[in-house]
């Protein structure tokens, strides 16, 4: 339906977005387009803020990596809204990033893992269906890539161009299925929805340490303690912007909290509690296990 699948050679080589005139030039020649193809790359696995790093952009003949933490992307707003349709894949998380961080409304979107869902494909990641209905295989060597981090290497680049490559001609494949099979407009209605999403507010619970795993079967002693451990693990990756499970495992902070130890070479034996565990976070779970009792 127009779009041709450029992929008989290398992956193709993506035009890097990072400065006002090539935003502006963007916008401009995304003004003509009826649909665009849209992803986005945050560092959530690397930040205790999550930002969004990379915006990755598609249209017939054409891929472009925008950087948002080297321009400002507030042009891009208004022609990525109104009536033109954006195809995502799995568009929840990325309507909620793009809204929180830049107060966007996408508008028209069309979800190509939802309407492979609606189709009865059982294998809904990209990856997948794109080797399904294009016979190429897309790798994950950089799904958890810290996006946050410059410079981008060209590998990083064209992993994240991928994402959004095969997107549109996977839409004209499975809209023709959804109006084939008349499940066209429920799945516009599942589209709107998901186009209304808002963003939720990172919310710390204190109590939360009661879900992890072993925690139930500590003494009262030991769930004073996992708490004391569980808040003062929060305050500590919100200092330093990392995010919690990368400060302090929550295995350890359970073992941590069961045996109670108090030397330094004792809470070094924990597992999970590794050179690194203590360099960030030594000094505070040092003062957590040495805390007096009714402070803990």
């Amino acid at each position: 339906m127009g779009y041709e699948v450029r992929m008989s050679g290398p992956a193709p080589t993506p035009t890097y977005v990072a400065d006002a005139a090539a935003i502006e030039a963007l916008a401009r020649r995304l003004e003509g387009e009826p649909r665009v193809a849209l992803d986005t790359e945050s560092n959530s696995f690397h930040a205790y803020r999550e930002r969004v790093c990379l915006m990755q952009i598609s249209i017939a003949g054409a891929d472009f990596i925008v950087d948002p933490i080297a321009v400002d992307v507030r042009p891009l707003g208004a022609v990525l809204g109104g009536d033109r349709e954006l195809v995502l894949h799995g568009a929840d998380y990325d309507v909620r990033c793009l809204r929180r961080e830049f107060g966007w409304d996408l508008g028209r979107i069309f979800d190509t893992m939802i309407a492979a869902r609606r189709l009865g494909s059982k294998e809904l990641g990209l990856a997948a269906l794109v080797q399904a209905h294009f016979g190429v295989r897309l790798t994950k060597e950089h799904q958890r890539a810290d996006w946050g981090r410059r410079p981008l290497t060209p590998g990083q680049l064209r992993y994240a161009a991928l994402d959004t490559h095969f997107l549109l001609p996977l839409h004209d494949i499975l809209s023709a299925g959804l109006a084939q099979g008349g499940a066209a407009d429920e799945a516009r209605r599942e589209f709107d929805r998901i186009a209304a999403a808002r963003a939720h507010a990172r919310v710390f619970d204190p109590e939360g340490f009661r879900k992890l795993k072993g925690a139930r079967e500590l003494d009262a002693e030991g769930k004073k303690v996992l708490r004391a451990l569980w808040i003062a693990r929060e305050e500590l990756s919100s200092e330093i912007d990392k995010p919690p499970f990368k400060v302090i495992p929550e295995t350890a902070l359970v073992l941590l909290a069961r045996l109670r130890p108090r030397e330094e070479s004792a809470i070094r034996s924990i597992p999970g509690i590794t050179p690194r565990v203590m360099d960030k976070a030594g000094p505070a779970i040092l003062g957590v296990m040495n805390a007096p009792q009714d402070v803990a």
